[in-house]
């Protein structure tokens, strides 16, 4: 007989049979509960098989820089072999694939050294005029046309006149280079001509003039501005320059970058205060210089009275250097005068001829 609760019958209403099943239940809850936290612990031998047999990220080779320096010239980029590893550089994993290297684009310093170039016009000999085999005997008369290139159609007269004529172009002149070449395809022997200070500040002398005011290293940055636009010549002469000229420490500039091309020095003699020989003397440099101007007075009396005085020097001295313009009255005189002048005894020459007399009479003297 029950007392309060009826056979078989427990705590919160349930029989026995029922409490069991509760029980099993957990247990079984619990088991299959540990056994995956274990798997997510523990991974089975299969799967860690597997995992290593999965092949690991290959590591991404350094790129190769274009542009890249090459082992002349290395940077954070590139070494040497036995160098030591800059910091910024990366060396591709042992695990990587190695990539076949890329050429990097040549750039103007990647292209082999070459051997310096020459300045334009320091190898004189290739341009210089070949002359008339003329006697030894017989006096020479060279004639030079200044200021070429400024008129084109007087400059193309002038480059018409006999091969021998020496031609001296304004270094400012435009399309100076075409000009050289006609020049020279004529037989012509040229020479620059360089604007300098004049002694009047009135007059000016043109773009690029050499002035006092310029130091050694302007006077050699301005030498070569207008010499190395073009090329064909055997050396220069000053356009004006009568302030210039007349300044030996300006001069022996000038002498310096003459010597290093390998020029010669005419000096138009524009004052009788010019530096310019004892400078040339010192330095090195062949020198000629000026001995009748044709054309300061522009008469037709007046050019052929010069064209007389340097046809006289040339007898007399063996040799002479005349300058002239294209003008119109100098280039129909010497057209003239040409004609004639082997008749009267003296050959035309180009300013070499005048130049190797001189300086053979020099070391026989």
């Amino acid at each position: 007989m029950a007392t309060g609760r009826r056979k078989n019958e427990v705590a919160f209403g349930l029989s026995s049979h029922w409490l069991v099943l509760v029980a099993l239940v957990l247990v079984a809850a619990g088991i299959a509960g540990g056994v995956v936290l274990d798997l997510y612990l523990h991974p089975l031998a299969g799967d860690v098989r597997e995992v290593e047999r999965r092949p690991k990220p290959a590591q991404r080779p350094t790129p190769v820089l274009q542009n890249a320096p090459t082992e002349d010239t290395p940077s954070l980029y590139t070494r040497r072999t036995g160098d030591a590893l800059p910091v910024k550089a990366a060396e591709p994993s042992d695990e990587a694939p190695k990539a076949p290297p890329e050429k990097p684009i040549a750039t103007p310093a990647e292209k082999p050294a070459a051997k310096p170039a020459p300045k334009p016009g320091a190898t004189p000999a290739a341009v210089f005029a070949v002359p008339a085999d003329i006697p030894r005997n017989r006096p020479v008369l060279a004639i030079v046309i200044d200021d070429m290139g400024l008129d084109r159609a007087r400059s193309q007269r002038a480059i018409a006149l006999p091969a021998a004529v020496t031609l001296s172009l304004m270094t400012y002149a435009p399309d100076l280079q075409a000009l050289a070449k006609q020049a020279r395809a004529g037989g012509h022997e040229l020479l620059a001509h360089v604007p300098m200070e004049p002694m009047n500040k009135k007059e000016s002398p043109g773009p690029g003039a050499l002035t006092v005011a310029m130091n050694e290293a302007e006077i050699h940055a301005a030498l070569a501005a207008s010499l190395d636009a073009w090329q064909g010549y055997v050396g220069i002469n000053n356009h004006m320059g009568s302030r210039f000229t007349a300044d030996r420490v300006r001069m022996n500039a000038v002498m310096s970058e003459l010597k290093g091309r390998g020029l010669i020095w005419l000096d138009s003699k524009t004052t009788g205060n010019s530096a310019g020989i004892a400078a040339a003397k010192e330095a090195g440099v062949p020198f000629v210089e000026r001995d009748v101007f044709l054309d300061n007075v522009q008469t037709a009396a007046a050019v052929g009275d010069e064209i007389e005085h340097a046809i006289a020097a040339a007898k007399s001295r063996g040799s002479a250097v005349a300058i002239g313009h294209p003008h119109e009255v100098t280039l129909v005189a010497l057209t003239e005068m040409l004609r004639n002048l082997e008749g009267r005894g003296v050959s035309l020459a180009p300013i070499s001829e005048v130049l190797k007399r001189r300086q053979a009479q020099v070391a026989q003297d």
